[in-house]
């Protein structure tokens, strides 16, 4: 069976290796970022769960009007004439 020359062998050992660690490494990072968001969202729970208010949105409107502009659109769903149902033909 021919074997590859020695200095070729080492240098796929040698980019085998370098691979491996970048996989380590992004392996690390990935744990790292998801203690991070566990975290993150337990201080979000916890604040929400407090009552501790986020500054609005300036751009977004007052709940007070979402809210009307719901009840106005269910109103008008409600007073739309719903399409009546086909009954299917027997085969004859």
């Amino acid at each position: 069976m021919p074997l590859a020359p020695p200095a070729e062998m080492t240098e796929v050992v040698r980019l085998v290796e370098s691979v491996l660690d970048q996989v380590a490494a992004q392996e690390n990072a990935i744990a790292l970022a998801l203690k991070q968001s566990t975290a993150q969202r337990q201080d979000i729970l916890r604040a929400a769960f407090a009552g501790q208010p986020v500054p609005q949105d300036p751009n977004d409107e007052p709940a007070s009007v979402l809210l009307e502009r719901i009840r106005a659109e269910r109103d008008a769903r409600a007073t739309q004439q719903k399409p009546r149902a086909r009954k299917a033909r027997e085969p004859a």
